[in-house]
């Protein structure tokens, strides 16, 4: 699963893994997803994964729309998932970074999903006649609409698309084609005719599918990507899980301690990238006590009742959009892995350059400050910043 947000304009570029938006650059870009993949029944006739995709809705007038590839035919669920809810989940399970340092060193970085063009031509959507594509009837989710796409032929979905206002870029029909077969389908989402007016705001795309369907479409996030992109994922199932063996399975004391001081997302990115671009960070693991903060139909929703109760793994990626080239399932076998690191900034390897140049003065000249206070009887005393971290 990855949501790809593509224009409702011509000429125009797809954006790939929601979030974060822009119109600087003369079309929308994406640099952030949020997702929850939720595996229920497990061994049942009834195993099935719930998906939760975050996605922008932004200001009335603004054209948008959203296509997400799924493996299999989605049932999409009319009641959004409340963001509050999906707000919890994340501040529940992330990561902290304490740094022990006598400066006052600010960080960490929010985390979100969207999707939104500042385009002006919002397209009404057309039936399709071509017997090639089959729609589902449409669901109504307050600021949005979504249909189900389900195609053998990849240029009659590009005409359906093409003629309900979603425009691919030539560059990229040829991924979009990839993912049409006879398992596949697509969610398209765009702007519903009564969507509010009083500025952008955000849903909780929630569907399910039936089976065990824990997977990523990373690849197909490249469309209109950010020059990187990240993706903080919450898997819940009877275990912890790790990436598949195509990716590697990093934990926070895999991050550099420089870069974890400047900024958590810089330095999930160069581990990834030392990585090869394929391997997600850890972030933490949360049995079922550790989750009461959340709603009691959000805790049903990722199975935190009855018995056995899930459990959940979160994990972060941030990846150079030329980087994303293949997809990943999130189905391997984790342990307990640490959700809290501790920093001596004092202590921190002196091996960096260019932009931490400053950094690298201020911890010299803590070191003298230390050194100068043990000479006179009185040992340093320090300040702990514990922050919060997202990618």
């Amino acid at each position: 699963m990855a949501v790809a947000c593509v224009f409702v304009m011509r000429p125009a570029a797809a954006c790939g893994g929601g979030g974060v938006t822009t119109s600087t650059s003369g079309g929308v870009v994406a640099d952030s997803q949020r997702v929850v993949l939720a595996l229920r029944d497990v061994g049942t006739e009834d195993e099935r994964t719930e998906i939760i995709a975050q996605v922008g809705v932004p200001a009335a007038g603004e054209a948008y729309g959203v296509l997400i590839p799924v493996p299999g035919e989605p049932t999409i669920d009319p009641e959004p998932v409340s963001i509050e809810d999906l707000d919890e989940l994340d501040r529940a399970t992330a990561p902290q970074v304490t740094v022990v340092t006598p400066i006052d060193d600010g960080g960490g970085s929010g985390s979100g999903c969207g999707c939104g063009s500042a385009d002006d031509d919002s397209a009404g959507a057309a039936d399709s006649a071509d017997a090639n594509v089959i729609v589902s009837a449409p669901v109504n989710l307050g600021p949005a609409t979504v249909v189900v796409l389900q195609a053998d032929d990849p240029a009659a979905l590009t005409d359906w698309l093409d003629a309900n206002g979603f425009a691919i870029p030539a560059e990229h029909e040829a991924l979009v084609a990839s993912y049409v077969d006879a398992g596949h389908s697509f969610i398209a989402l765009k702007r519903s005719d009564d969507a509010p007016s009083d500025g952008p705001s955000s849903l909780g795309l929630h569907y399910t599918l039936a089976g065990d369907h824990r997977q990523l479409s990373l690849a197909f996030a490249r469309l209109g990507a950010a020059p990187s992109v990240a993706f903080t994922v919450f898997v819940t199932a009877l275990a912890y899980v790790t990436p598949d063996p195509t990716f590697k399975a990093l934990t926070l004391y895999d991050l550099d301690p420089v870069l974890l001081q400047q900024s958590y997302r810089k330095a999930v990115a160069q581990a990834v990238s030392k990585a090869g671009a394929h391997a997600f960070v850890i972030e933490s693991t949360l049995s079922s006590p550790l989750m009461a903060a959340l709603s009691s139909d959000f805790r049903a929703l990722l199975g935190y009742t009855g018995s056995p109760a899930n459990v959940t793994t979160r994990l972060t990626t941030v990846v150079a959009a030329s980087a994303l080239d293949s997809d990943v399932r999130l189905d391997g076998s984790a342990l307990v892995v640490p959700s809290k690191r501790t920093i001596d900034a004092a202590d921190t390897p002196s091996r960096i350059s260019g932009a931490s140049t400053a950094l690298l003065a201020l911890v010299f000249a803590a070191r003298a400050w230390r050194r100068r206070r043990s000479a006179g009887g009185s040992s340093a005393r320090y300040s702990e910043q514990s922050t919060t971290s997202t990618s």
